[in-house]
């Protein structure tokens, strides 16, 4: 089952992102200009999968369906590793941008395999009407 969080669920607080996520703003309709940037200074596979996400705010996707619709496969292996590798190589984007990650993750249950990905809809909304002014 395709699940969706609302703007307001309470699961957005739960996720596992850790320090790229905690201490700076949320992305935010005035920050247009930053997002353009933050997007522009993505590597080809980090857009591809930002990008897939975006397409549908607020859907919790998984690693595996990343990795398979994203960036075209696992390679091989893992699709966990590849996801996990793709997004750090966000870290200069992240980092110059002085805001949080656009997106969540939130770690596979006890047992479970890989993490699940998904864009807040406010901030989708920023990344989406950025990418129209590009």
């Amino acid at each position: 089952m395709t699940e969706y969080l609302s703007e307001v669920d309470p699961r957005w607080a739960e996720h596992s992102g850790e320090e790229k996520h905690y201490g700076a703003p949320e992305w935010a309709p005035e920050d247009l200009e930053r997002a353009a940037v933050f997007l522009a200074e993505l590597a080809p596979q980090a857009r591809r999968m930002f990008e897939y996400l975006l397409r549908s705010p607020g859907r919790m996707i998984h690693c595996t369906e990343l990795a398979d619709k994203a960036l075209g496969g696992p390679n091989g292996g893992d699709p966990a590793p590849r996801v996990a590798g793709v997004v750090r190589g966000m870290d200069k984007g992240h980092s110059n941008s002085e805001r949080r990650y656009p997106f969540y993750w939130w770690a596979a249950p006890e047992g479970g395999s890989g993490a699940t990905y998904a864009v807040r809809p406010s901030v989708a909304a920023v990344f989406l009407a950025a990418q129209l002014g590009e």
